[in-house]
């Protein structure tokens, strides 16, 4: 029998199918997808009850809905929670001996897998709005499968919106697909308006003019339900509140806050609705918190600001930076859907209806910091993301860049896998870094993880909480912790951050680690004169080019200097320089001290040869040939060696080796040519790569095959150029016309007829050509009577010569 507030749900009529579908399912999988305002979260426990054995466990994935699904569920079942529903938080469980359904948020569900892999005593795990996929959801969904390897009378239902059922179904089961049901929803027509970009506090004015007219003229109390106005962050909805009030609207409404942020009682009280002012109209200042898990009540009006605040991480930087986009296209529709799930209701959009939007945002496992999930695995036994089965998998460089700060941290061992001290931060239930932070010892240290575990604007009343709630555990993690040292707070903030310890560039910007730079606040950096030496930056955003501090720490220089000595790693780098007027290389080693990018020293070093036959090979590997001090003579012979080559390929170099003098072929072989004709100390000069390529290149053969004195047939001795004409080597003689007096065929170097460049004997060009029969009979004639004019003195008998 169900109570009579299920039967009127619009799951009601599914709710045997859906607990016999998954009871029958080969793969102990059911995908359920449903819409708005179906009713699942409180009706689908009931029908689940009645059909498994064992406990029922409902994931939310927020702390708010937890308590607000189990405070809705046990009434129903004439109790109160904590009898047959409860629920499990950090600092709230009501939990009893009778319980058989548990709501709890995705993060405890996997300590308690962690606790006890088979889950014993769980019938089935339901996760509920799997469409947010936030990072515990996918790492929950990762373990359970594994879990369920263990038993055979363990189910998973996953519940959502909306979602890539057929890419879900193949991941939970790539056999046997999960069955699919699709329950519809219950949501009344929505007007959608597009107040183009605009203020929400403006919009919010517009909706309570009409509140205030009803007022005026006596009609009673307002009847239009609440505002739910969305807003990307706590400083948005705080500056809307703002200009509420200045413009009077508390006159007509009560003004509440829902965020994280706030009270979680103030947060609760949102959604009760038997709280609230009666003669005045309810506007709600939210964050996405509202958007698909919590049912806000009374809503028919939602003003949404198109935007939300994403959360990207970047492991180059080591940090993440939050920014304000605009929404997802599926957001924007669930946002509208608030207001329809009581009656009618409009949503003012505050965009142009044109603008574009994406379909989803990407699923938090892709672009958030995997420090959490990594120790997690890393307590699961598991050091590589690849050895698990994800329905996303997580960034190969994010989680190795979590993974080398976990065992920077003392998290993590040298072969990755977890420490005394990662399972002592995972019992301490916060991120790695506050947990490091707090185990470093002492009330500062409690006091520095509170202050910096409340970098998403947790309220003042549950840092106090988290304080007691971390001395708490602190006494019972099994982790040694050390009493309170010298530098307490600096010693501590380091334990946790050491990846933020920053070097002052001046004016207030800060290198990091990571080689990224960011500046403190332009408020900041007003307020002070000199800035510190060293400081570390717990809170700190990358930005886009320079990023942005927010919360930092300055560090006395001897202690920062001392806590470097002991971690800063010594780097050797050897570089292939160019000197004077590019006639000579040298080779140039560096010791530097340095902690990650941070440069702390630096001096020269004596090279050592192997060094240095290394660093010429790479630099001009890396860069080219052009890297070496090339001079005419070299250039010159290397061109004459190739022209030989097109003509003799299988011609063989010094070494006995099959030869091959191309720029690909010279670049893999400088250990064969190159490297037995360095100094000690690397350095390469313009004479030195000549005789290292005339030894390689077997210079004496290429000089009688390949010229550069070429003896005419008149006698005489010219000098051969070799250029490279249309891609290919040609021997070029450039004369006076009449040096060549007494030739008449064209001068053969390896069978290949010369290019003539034949000029006047004022050295202007006449003629070019490969054919010096030909141009004595058909050119020469014409060229002669111009030139006997010119110059009469001279001789233009081309068979007479001296």
């Amino acid at each position: 029998m169900y109570p009579p507030e299920i039967s009127g749900l619009p799951i009601f009529p599914f709710l045997d199918d859906i607990a016999a579908r998954l009871e029958s399912s080969a793969s102990r999988f059911l995908i359920l997808t449903a819409e708005t305002a179906a009713g699942k979260s409180t009706a689908v426990p009931f029908a689940l009850l009645d059909h498994f054995p064992g406990k029922i466990v409902l994931l939310e994935p927020r702390r708010l809905a937890v308590s607000a699904v189990a405070s809705r569920v046990a009434p129903l079942l004439g109790e109160q929670p904590g009898e047959t529903a409860g629920y499990r938080l950090r600092f709230e469980t009501k939990i009893s001996g009778r319980t058989r359904f548990e709501v709890l948020t995705e993060a405890i569900l996997i300590n308690m897998l962690q606790a006890d892999p088979s889950l014993e005593g769980v019938s089935v795990v339901v996760i509920d709005e799997f469409h947010e996929r936030s990072v515990h959801a996918d790492l929950a969904l990762t373990f359970l499968k594994e879990a369920m390897l263990l038993r055979d009378d363990l189910f998973v239902l996953v519940m959502s919106a909306t979602i890539n059922v057929e890419k879900l179904s193949l991941f939970l089961e790539p056999t046997l697909p999960a069955p699919v049901l699709s329950v519809p929803g219950r949501r009344f027509p929505v007007k959608i308006e597009y107040a183009g970009a605009r203020s929400a506090a403006a919009a919010v004015m517009d909706e309570l003019s009409g509140t205030a007219e009803n007022t005026k003229s006596g009609a009673g109390t307002p009847s239009d339900g609440a505002v739910l106005v969305f807003l990307p962050g706590i400083a948005d909805i705080r500056r809307c509140a703002r200009e509420l009030a200045a413009a009077g609207a508390e006159r007509f409404a009560e003004i509440l806050i829902l965020h994280s942020s706030v009270p979680f009682d103030e947060q609760r009280a949102v959604l009760d609705p038997g709280t609230g002012v009666p003669e005045k109209r309810r506007v709600i200042l939210s964050s996405a918190i509202a958007e698909t898990s919590l049912t806000v009540p009374d809503v028919t009006v939602v003003v949404d600001s198109g935007l939300s605040r994403i959360s990207r991480f970047d492991p180059r930087s080591g940090m993440g930076r939050l920014s304000t986009e605009p929404e997802s296209a599926f957001s924007a529709e669930q946002r509208a859907g608030r207001a329809g799930r009581l009656r009618a209701g409009r949503c003012v959009r505050l965009w142009n209806e044109h603008e574009v939007r994406v379909t989803e945002t990407p699923p938090e496992i892709l672009r958030t910091d995997l420090m959490p999930v990594v120790l997690e695995c890393a307590q699961w036994g598991v050091t590589d993301a690849a050895s698990l089965s994800w329905l996303d998998t997580p960034p190969s460089g994010a989680w190795n860049a979590a993974r080398d700060l976990l065992q920077t941290m003392e998290c993590l061992d040298e072969s990755f896998r977890i420490t005394s001290k990662g399972r002592a931060a995972l019992k301490l239930g916060v991120h790695p870094r506050i947990a490091c932070t707090a185990l470093s010892g002492g009330r500062e240290a409690i006091a520095a993880a509170v202050s910096y575990a409340g970098l998403d604007e947790r309220a003042v009343a549950e840092k106090r909480r988290l304080a007691l709630d971390l001395e708490r555990r602190l006494k019972t993690c099994g982790y040694p912790v050390p009493a309170a040292p010298a530098y307490g707070i600096e010693a501590a903030l380091l334990a946790g951050f050491p990846d933020r310890l920053c070097a002052s560039l001046g004016g207030g910007t800060y290198r990091f680690p990571s080689g990224r730079v960011a500046s403190l606040s332009d408020d900041e950096c007003r307020q002070h004169a000199v800035f510190p030496a060293w400081i570390v930056a717990p809170d700190a955003d990358a930005g886009e080019r320079t990023g942005r501090i927010y919360a930092w720490h300055p560090l006395p220089a001897d202690f920062a200097e001392a806590w470097l000595a002991n971690r800063a790693r010594v780097e050797y780098e050897v570089e292939f320089e160019e000197r004077g007027k590019g006639s000579v290389r040298k080779v140039r080693k560096t010791e530097y001290v340095r902690y990650g990018k941070l440069e702390l020293s630096s001096r020269r070093v004596e090279t050592e040869p192997a060094d240095a036959a290394a660093a010429v090979c790479g630099a001009v590997r890396k860069n080219g040939l052009e890297t070496l001090p090339w001079n005419d003579a070299a250039r010159s012979f290397l061109l004459r060696v190739r022209f030989l080559e097109a003509r003799a390929p299988d011609r063989p170099a010094a070494d006995g080796e099959r030869g091959a003098f191309s720029d690909e072929a010279l670049l893999a072989s400088l250990e064969r040519w190159l490297v037995p004709f360095l100094p000690p100390d690397g350095t390469v000069t313009a004479e030195l790569l000549y005789d290292a390529l005339y030894w390689y290149c077997g210079g004496a053969a290429v000089d009688k095959a390949v010229p550069v004195l070429l003896t005419l047939a008149n006698g005489k001795k010219r000098k051969l150029r070799y250029e490279r004409i249309a891609g290919t080597v040609t021997p070029v003689l450039e004369a006076v016309v009449q040096e060549l007096f007494g030739c008449f065929e064209t001068p053969l170097v390896s069978g290949e007829p010369v290019l003539l460049r034949l000029l006047s004997p004022a050295r202007r060009p006449l003629q070019v050509t490969r054919d010096l029969a030909g141009f004595w009979e058909n050119t020469w004639p014409d060229v002669c009577k111009e030139m006997k004019g010119r110059y009469p003195k001279h001789n233009w008998d081309y068979r007479r010569f001296e």
